[in-house]
């Protein structure tokens, strides 16, 4: 099963902070900061970067989550943006 929890404006660059700030403020309001499990993107570097800050955040809150194993590539975009 899966829903949309939110859907937001970024304002600004599509950067990976302004990316990490409305993913993570959402993920807080809704209580699920402890519940991420895993990301599907595509393979562009501000997604890393999101990636990367939430893990940062989470490890701030004593929360455990990893970049390692918590990214999943979307093949149609990665096929899309060659």
């Amino acid at each position: 099963e899966e829903s949309l929890i939110d859907f937001h404006e970024l304002i600004g660059e599509h950067s990976g902070e302004n990316m990490t700030t409305v993913v993570w403020e959402t993920l807080k309001m809704y209580h699920l900061t402890d519940r991420i499990m895993a990301f599907m993107m595509d393979n562009t570097t501000n997604n890393d970067t999101m990636v990367a800050h939430l893990e940062y955040l989470c490890a701030e809150a004593g929360i455990t989550f990893s970049t390692k194993n918590s990214q999943l590539r979307c093949m149609p975009h990665t096929v899309h943006l060659a």
